[in-house]
């Protein structure tokens, strides 16, 4: 094989071994959780934890020239893991990223009465009609990425079995503009809770 040919097989069988660890550490995830093993939970601040996120992502966000806005509020403490929520985060911003033609990202994290408020917006394609039931449920598959490939939805059953066990919700939708919405509810930790 000539060289360019090689040089092509090798970063198609690097991406390929990137998305098998990325299933692999959702799986592991999906199976700590249902294990029902105590992890200790902290006072973890959300907005730390999504920037670390966005730089994560920045480069994945450069080569798809997609752009992404943050408005993060200060003080949102979530009584947690941080790896968790970092989960949590990187699942719903990597999936606004590689789907559906977006350009553009709306990131923002708010404080409403005792919870906390994280949503991910972009203005993509949005989720196929017959996927929204099923969202969460690990078996929905979707048609959204741009570059033909399909997700295996795990990353969301996964970023629902972790809001679950912290006590919030999970939503996601169309957006009236166009676009997938992802919000996530979580109870903020309080003066009188326990650290």
């Amino acid at each position: 094989m000539d060289p360019a040919t090689v040089k092509d097989f090798v970063s198609d069988i690097g991406e390929e071994a990137e998305r098998l660890t990325r299933i692999s550490e959702k799986l592991l995830t999906l199976t700590r959780m249902d294990s029902a093993v105590a992890v200790a939970e902290v006072p973890v601040d959300v907005k730390r934890v999504v920037e670390k996120v966005e730089h994560m992502l920045t480069p994945l966000a450069d080569e798809g020239e997609v752009t992404v806005e943050t408005d993060l509020q200060e003080d949102c403490m979530v009584l947690a893991t941080e790896d968790d929520l970092y989960q949590i985060a990187f699942n719903l911003m990597e999936n606004a990223v590689i789907h559906g033609e977006t350009h553009n990202i709306d990131v923002t994290l708010s404080s409403e009465g005792n919870c906390a408020v994280f949503t991910v917006a972009d203005d993509g394609r949005g989720i196929p009609q017959h996927l929204l039931p099923r969202l969460f449920d690990g078996s929905a598959r979707s048609d959204r990425s741009s570059d033909g490939k399909r997700s295996m939805g795990i990353g969301l059953s996964v970023c629902r079995t972790i809001v679950l066990a912290h006590g919030g919700v999970i939503r996601g939708d169309n957006r009236q503009e166009g676009g997938a919405v992802f919000t996530v509810t979580l109870p903020m930790k309080g003066e009188n809770d326990e650290d």
